[in-house]
C-alpha cells in the first residue's frame, strides 16, 4: 500500500522547480542522478526530499528519469517529458532549466493574479460592511427621527431595519457579496489573461522549437554523432515537441500541419500553418521545413522572436494585472461615496421639499 502511494505521489511546483534544478546540475556536472539523489533523499526536508525518494524508487524500478519526474505533476508531464528527451538528444541542460523558467513563471503569474485582486477586494470588503451595517443604521435612525415619510419608502426601511437589527443575516449577506466578488475577479483575470495571451504561447514555442533545431542527436552503430534536423520527420518531431509543452490547445491547432510536414509538404500552402502564427514565426517554419537556410540562423531568429513575444505577454499582462483592478477598485470606492453621499442627503432634501411645498 505505501508504495502504491508514494509512486502516485505528486509535490507542488516550487518542490518541482527546486527538483530539477538539481537534476539539471547534475547532468551538467556529469554526476550519477541516482548517486546525487541520495544527498537530496533527506526527512528533514519535507516534500522534496520525498520526491527525491520517489525518483530514486522509480529509477531503481527501470523506468525512464522522464516518466519517474513527470510523474510528480500531471500539470508539467508533457514539458518535463520533451525536456528529458531533448536533454538527452542534445547532451544540453537548457531544455531542463526552460522547464524550470516556465513552472516558474507560471508561479509568478498566479501569483500576481492573487495580489492583484487584495486591493479591489479590500474596497468590496468596505463597500459591504458600508451597505450592510452602516447605511442600514443610519437609515433606521434617521427613520426612527421621522426624518423620512413612511409613505415614499416602506420596504426599503424594513429591509434596512432588518439588516440593523439582525447581525448575522448582514454578516452572512456581507461575505456572501465579498466572496462572489472575489471568485468573480480572480475569475475574470485568469480567463482574460488565457484568452489574450497567446504571445505567451508563441514565445514558448520559439524558445523550444529553437532549443531542438539547432543539434539532434543520432545513435548509429554504438557512436553518438551530431548532425541538424534533416528528414520531414525529425522535423515534424522538434515541431511536434515544441507545440505539446505549450499546451494541449496550441498543440491541437498545430496537428494538421505536423502530419503535413512529416507527408513531405514543404511549402506555406500545403503544410497549413495555423491562421493565427505570427509571420515571423510562420516563415521560420518554412524555412527549417523547406531547407532554404542554414539552420543555425533559424534558430537565431526564433530565439529573438521568443524574446520578442515574451516581452509582449509580460506588458499584456502588467495592463490586466495591475490596471484592471486599480479602475475596478477605483468604481468601487466612488459607488460607495456616493451612495453614502446620498443616503445622507436624502432626508434633509425631503424636509426641504416638504418644506416648500
Amino acid at each position: 500500500m505505501s508504495s502504491v502511494s508514494e509512486k502516485t505521489s505528486t509535490i507542488d511546483d516550487q518542490s518541482l522547480a527546486m527538483l530539477l534544478d538539481e537534476v539539471s546540475s547534475m547532468a551538467a556536472s556529469g554526476r550519477s542522478l541516482d548517486l546525487g539523489l541520495v544527498d537530496l533523499d533527506d526527512a528533514s526536508m519535507g516534500k522534496f526530499g520525498r520526491a527525491a525518494r520517489q525518483v530514486r524508487t522509480g529509477l531503481s524500478r527501470g523506468e525512464s528519469v522522464a516518466n519517474v519526474i513527470a510523474a510528480l505533476s500531471p500539470k508539467y508531464q508533457a514539458p518535463i517529458r520533451v525536456a528529458m528527451q531533448v536533454t538527452t538528444d542534445t547532451g544540453s541542460t537548457e531544455p531542463i532549466d526552460e522547464a524550470v523558467r516556465l513552472i516558474r513563471d507560471a508561479n509568478e503569474h498566479r501569483q500576481q493574479i492573487f495580489l492583484a485582486t487584495i486591493n479591489p477586494l479590500i474596497n468590496v470588503v468596505i463597500a459591504a460592511t458600508t451597505l450592510f451595517f452602516v447605511i442600514p443604521w443610519i437609515l433606521v435612525s434617521i427613520s426612527e427621527a421621522k426624518l423620512i415619510k413612511p409613505a415614499f419608502a416602506p420596504s426599503v426601511r424594513e429591509i434596512h431595519q432588518t439588516f440593523a437589527n439582525n447581525f448575522m443575516l448582514a454578516a452572512v449577506a456581507a461575505v456572501v457579496v465579498i466572496s462572489i466578488f472575489a471568485v468573480s475577479l480572480y475569475w475574470m483575470l485568469t480567463r482574460s489573461l488565457q484568452g489574450i495571451d497567446i504571445n505567451r504561447d508563441h514565445a514558448t514555442f520559439c524558445r523550444w522549437l529553437a532549443m531542438q533545431v539547432t543539434w539532434v542527436n543520432q545513435v548509429d552503430g554504438g557512436t553518438d554523432t551530431r548532425r541538424m534536423p534533416t528528414t520531414n520527420s525529425e522535423v515534424g518531431r522538434v515541431i511536434e515537441s515544441a507545440a505539446t509543452v505549450v499546451g494541449t490547445p496550441f498543440a491541437a491547432s498545430w496537428a494538421n500541419a505536423i502530419e503535413n510536414v512529416r507527408g513531405g509538404a514543404y511549402s506555406s500552402d500545403s503544410i497549413a500553418i495555423p491562421q493565427r502564427t505570427p509571420d515571423a514565426i510562420a516563415e521560420c517554419v518554412i524555412d527549417l521545413v523547406a531547407g532554404r537556410r542554414d539552420v543555425a540562423s533559424i534558430a537565431l531568429d526564433l530565439r529573438q522572436l521568443s524574446e520578442r513575444y515574451r516581452y509582449q505577454s509580460h506588458r499584456q499582462r502588467a495592463w490586466w494585472i495591475n490596471g484592471l483592478p486599480r479602475w475596478i477598485a477605483g468604481v468601487v470606492m466612488i459607488a460607495i461615496i456616493v451612495l453614502m453621499l446620498k443616503t445622507m442627503i436624502a432626508p434633509l432634501l425631503d424636509i426641504v421639499s416638504e418644506v416648500v411645498g
